[in-house]
């Protein structure tokens, strides 16, 4: 018998998004954006007001009203949902560790994407 190997290779393409979908892109993150500030306001209201802290899995199984209450998000895709509550999160864990400082709000010009494979 022989070892089997396996490769893995990484190809990263480059994308030229023509006027339009540069705009549905931005529209997309500016969501995004809102979301992420949303949770990052939940989680600091809920610990001040009542002393409970909001894990992920809570802010996870509110996207499914989260999307009844507010249609534009219906386009975004749950997984996509799922990963900016995942990055809120992890901020928060950071933070708890003494790795960072406490999550912010951000603004549509600061919020970029994070690889969340880490």
């Amino acid at each position: 018998m022989y070892n089997e190997v396996m490769l893995t290779r990484r190809v990263t393409f480059r994308l030229y998004p023509n006027p339009q979908q540069e705009q549905k892109l931005h529209y997309w993150r500016k969501l995004h954006k809102l979301l992420y500030n949303a949770c990052v306001h939940q989680r600091t209201t809920d610990y001040r007001r009542f002393g409970k802290s909001v894990s992920y899995y809570n802010q996870q199984n509110l996207l499914p009203a989260f999307k009844q209450d507010w249609p534009e998000y219906k386009e975004l895709g749950s997984h996509a949902l799922q990963a900016t509550v995942k990055r809120v999160d992890f901020a928060f864990s950071r933070f708890f560790e003494g790795l960072g400082k406490s999550p912010k709000f951000k603004s549509s010009r600061h919020y970029h994407r994070m690889d969340l494979s880490r």
